[in-house]
């Protein structure tokens, strides 16, 4: 004696939403993040410009010193791809930042390197000590 049940469905789901393009929203999120197309003067105030003008300016603790934030600059990257990964080196470019050190009697400014920000490649990945490595 085999008894079979019956499912009983409430409801039908007529269409099914795709799933989003991961590859896209990451690449996407990183060039907002660091706007690197955009020129310094024209930069809305988001991601990484945000942050650094969020930290400027620095004052010393008699506020006789302060140092402005005055923009960014992402440099090229020195080696290629290819290269990075065959010298087992990371693939990015150098940050430098303008910054005006104001004082009581003169200003000056200079352009101080900060180290490497990761240059992403193709579908979102990085190369990180010559290895492809995708970041979530």
């Amino acid at each position: 004696m085999s008894m079979e049940r019956e499912i009983k469905r409430f409801g039908k789901v007529t269409e099914v939403m795709p799933p989003p393009n991961l590859m896209e929203l990451q690449t996407k999120s990183m060039e907002e993040f660091l706007q690197a197309d955009i020129p310094p003067d024209e930069r809305e105030v988001h991601g990484l410009e945000a942050i650094l003008q969020e930290v400027f300016p620095i004052e010393s603790f008699e506020k006789s010193n302060r140092l402005e934030y005055l923009g960014y600059e992402l440099g090229r990257p020195r080696y290629s791809s290819d290269e990075c990964r065959m010298l087992r080196l990371t693939y990015g470019m150098p940050f430098k930042i303008r910054v005006r050190l104001v004082t009581g009697e003169t200003d000056m400014e200079e352009t101080v390197y900060l180290g490497e920000i990761p240059k992403m490649i193709g579908g979102g990945e990085f190369i990180v000590n010559g290895a492809e490595r995708v970041i979530v």
